[in-house]
């Protein structure tokens, strides 16, 4: 015998859900705008204080993010321009570069979280957590590791916010030790714009590989070509004390995308996908999301 259950709905019920389901997605949308959440003055102090180098919106008159800098500056790597309040004459470009660079880390979030549904995602280089906090916002369960401590709160305010569960981890990479210093282990293992500033862009591979059970996710810039190079620039002295020779190439490291997807694959990883960039996202020029997933 069959049974059949029918489940009435009211007409009001439905519109409540509907708006619930509206609210969730909205939500998701406007995950790093946090003009919607309507901060006290208390809050826009706290978010001024603890959010700086990734593109968030905090009011209709305050931003931050690094992407102006990136495009505009005559040299981005000497103390940035990070806050940015309307007015300024930098407020338009500022805005309009860290709305393209919002788009670009979206997309490559939701491509990743669209593969990897509820998985785990470990974010290296986290700086003020929007990876994995924009994670746990389609979600994910996201980590963020950086090597300043004091990233921690970054998190926590976006937590306290969005209501999400991110969590911060201190377990940095260190170049002369080749590793990450965890042993715990993500689905998704996410570095954006790292690579560069490191002497071995192969020892880092092997490091994000020993802690990515099933991809790992890299946006930065690769050497055009079809050779399996890698192209260093002289240490930039500009960041304060440098590291012995030779863990003190530390900025423009490069590797060829061949390079990058053998490497790969000796690591376990067979195949290689090239995110897509949205239209309207920051381009720079030779800059790949490159996704390995392992075999």
């Amino acid at each position: 015998m069959t049974l059949v259950v029918f489940v009435l709905v009211s007409p009001e019920a439905s519109k409540v859900g509907r708006r619930a389901q509206s609210d969730i997605a909205l939500r998701w949308s406007l995950s790093v705008d946090l003009r919607r959440f309507e901060l006290t003055p208390r809050q826009v102090a706290e978010a001024e204080s603890v959010l700086n180098y990734q593109p968030f919106i905090i009011t209709d008159d305050v931003q931050t993010g690094v992407a102006y800098s990136w495009l505009h500056a005559h040299d981005p790597r000497v103390k940035p321009p990070l806050l940015f309040r309307r007015g300024d004459p930098t407020w338009d470009k500022a805005a309009e570069a860290n709305e393209r660079l919002r788009k670009l880390y979206d997309g490559f979030i939701e491509q990743i979280a669209a593969r990897f549904p509820g998985g785990s995602l470990f974010d290296v280089g986290c700086s003020n957590g929007y990876f994995p906090v924009r994670a746990e916002t389609l979600g994910m369960r996201g980590i963020g590791s950086d090597i300043w401590r004091g990233r921690a709160r970054s998190i926590a305010f976006l937590n306290s916010v969005l209501g999400t569960k991110a969590r911060f981890v201190w377990a940095p990479y260190w170049p002369q030790w080749g590793r990450v210093l965890t042993m715990r282990k993500s689905d998704v293992v996410t570095a954006s714009a790292i690579m560069c500033h490191l002497p071995s862009p192969l020892d880092f591979l092997h490091a994000l590989s020993r802690v990515a059970q099933r991809a790992v996710f890299i946006w930065g810039q690769f050497e055009p070509g079809d050779g399996m190079a890698i192209f260093y620039e002289p240490p930039f002295h500009g960041w304060g004390r440098m590291r012995p020779f030779p863990y003190c190439f530390n900025d423009g490291t490069r590797m060829t995308r061949p390079l990058f997807d053998f490497a790969m694959r000796e690591l376990g990883f067979g195949e290689v996908v090239e995110l897509v960039e949205p239209s309207g996202t920051l381009r720079l020029p030779h800059h790949h999301g490159l996704l390995a997933i392992r075999s």
